[in-house]
């Protein structure tokens, strides 16, 4: 499965900071692992990373807003 992974940013003395890192692939992919140890070698007392996240597809119709066909 192809998954399109972002990177959330950083949190950087108190105030969070985007990464513009977007991963059209998969968990585990050597490309992924390379941007987050990047980022996990500067972590320290006023660098904090946030993580991957999976943004959730759009254009997929729930029936949930309220608006008729």
């Amino acid at each position: 499965m192809v998954l399109i992974i972002v990177c959330k940013g950083v949190r950087k003395n108190n105030k969070i900071e985007k990464c513009e890192f977007i991963h059209t692939g998969s968990w585990g992919d050597a490309r992924l692992v390379k941007h987050e140890k990047y980022h996990q070698s500067l972590e320290d007392h006023i660098y904090f990373w946030l993580g991957f996240d999976v943004p959730q597809s759009l254009g997929n119709y729930s029936g949930r807003d309220g608006k008729r066909n």
